[in-house]
């Protein structure tokens, strides 16, 4: 394992999270409208009455089908509070509407559910900005542009092109269901990558150097049921890496050209999937690079599980497992397993570790500051999408430990890395979550890590 010394500034991130506190604060202090919502003291368990029909308004652009298809409640089935809160959350993880109330209303026998949105702006210009793994030596930028709601079928178009430390070109659709009937779904990408290698072993030995990264994919999928997909990609892969060593690429020429397929499992019965409150994420899949027709040849094999009860009102305990294995032939450093940039241990935020497998286990405790509800502007005149905002402030204690290593090499507890620590969580409007955390590693150090989304 090496370790890369590079570290967010605390100072920078302790100037951060007060101004995003006090301006969250001020947000929700503005003047609003009252929405219909049902009222938080009713126990979860309590009975409104059987729903008798469902009724959608708000969406001006949005089908119906696309908010009733997320939703437990359909007709005859008992509306309870914890159902219609359930309902509520789900509707507003598909990433459409900035406000979402969901209420009933008493009939002479049942209620009638009301579901009322409103919806978000869905063509979004995306300037980009940052500082790759938080160093200010490798700014990037960039621009593209997100169509949210093509057609009004929640379907997605999204281009980019960033420039400066690892240039990219991403150009991607999504349609959730071409086939409502039989519950399919369809994505296509076309990306181009060129990206510093992330081997620290290999750097250590010749400096860093460059790889680029040619990728075209289509996956066809299957809704089993509200909680459940499986899903087939297919795509070809190639990768060329400008100065070549043995294992930088298995072909000997620096070029790997090849196909990839894989085949996933996904459960999800998380209430709020940007940050969930109970419910059960499970992810399990393979993923097998080459099919004979060239040097490459081995197989990923992924597990990802998290689970998350919420108790005593307004605590939520959340864990994560996490992991990757791999079979077969030669695995070229590109597609190592890696801690230090996608997957990160609290207190070694930025420290890298590498291997052929990974695992990793995450457990945090929650407390909503300020619960997250709606801020309606009424003070001032602005379209309907963005006078509703939503926010809210959360508190959370964490711990993360992890370890990689290639096959044929002994796992001891001495190998995993550990941090645990604190931080304070925004939900901003958009589904943006912002944290602001301090942890401390086995090693006794510190680290303010601000991270732009949620840790899991």
């Amino acid at each position: 394992m090496q370790e890369r010394d590079s570290r967010i500034s605390g100072r920078f991130s302790l100037r951060l999270w007060l101004p995003l506190f006090i301006l969250t604060a001020l947000f929700c202090a503005l003047p609003s409208r009252s929405l219909p919502q049902e009222p938080e003291s009713f126990p979860p368990g309590y009975s409104f009455g059987v729903v008798d029909t469902v009724v959608v308004t708000g969406n001006e652009k949005t089908k119906s089908y696309v908010i009733l298809d997320e939703m437990v409640l359909k007709e005859g089935i008992e509306a309870t509070h914890q159902l219609i809160q359930f309902d509520r959350n789900r509707i507003y993880s598909l990433g459409l509407f900035n406000r979402v109330d969901v209420w009933a209303e008493p009939l002479a026998e049942g209620v009638r559910l009301r579901v009322d949105v409103a919806e978000r702006w869905y063509i979004i210009p995306l300037p980009v900005f940052g500082f790759a793994e938080g160093d200010v030596k490798k700014p990037f930028y960039g621009g593209g542009v997100l169509h949210n709601n093509f057609q009004g079928k929640n379907q997605k178009l999204f281009g980019l092109v960033t420039f400066g430390y690892n240039p990219s070109l991403r150009l991607s659709f999504e349609n959730p269901q071409i086939s409502r009937e039989e519950n399919l779904y369809f994505s296509a990408n076309l990306s181009f990558s060129k990206v510093r290698n992330k081997s620290e072993i290999e750097s250590s030995i010749s400096g860093d150097f460059d790889e680029k990264h040619y990728n075209v994919n289509a996956t066809l999928g299957k809704r089993l049921s509200l909680y459940e997909n499986l899903g087939f990609n297919l795509g070809y892969q190639i990768v060329e890496i400008d100065q070549y060593r043995p294992g930088r690429t298995v072909s000997s020429d620096g070029r790997d050209a090849f196909l990839i397929g894989s085949l996933t499992y996904a459960y999800d019965s998380r209430d709020l999937r940007e940050y969930a409150s109970r419910g059960l994420f499970f992810l399990l899949g393979t993923t097998k690079y080459g099919f004979g027709e060239a040097d490459v040849n081995f197989a990923r094999f992924n597990m990802d599980t998290r689970y998350f009860l919420q108790f005593l009102s307004d605590f939520v305990f959340a864990v994560r497992t996490h992991g990757t294995m791999v079979s077969g032939g030669e695995v070229p450093t590109y597609a190592r397993a890696y801690y230090g940039f996608g997957e990160r241990i609290r207190g070694y935020y930025n420290t890298v570790f590498e291997g052929e497998n990974l695992y990793g286990l995450s457990a945090e405790i929650r407390y909503d500051l300020i619960t997250p509800h709606i801020v309606h502007f009424t003070w001032i005149s602005l379209p309907e999408e963005f006078s509703v905002w939503r926010f809210g402030v959360g508190l959370a204690l964490f711990a993360d430990t992890g370890v990689t290593w290639f096959r044929g090499e002994p796992v001891q507890w001495r190998d995993f890395a550990s941090g645990y620590g604190g931080g304070i969580n925004f939900l901003l409007p958009y589904g943006m979550v912002v944290r602001t955390e301090i942890a401390w590693n086995d090693q006794a150090r510190t680290q303010f890590i601000l991270g732009l989304k949620s840790s899991f």
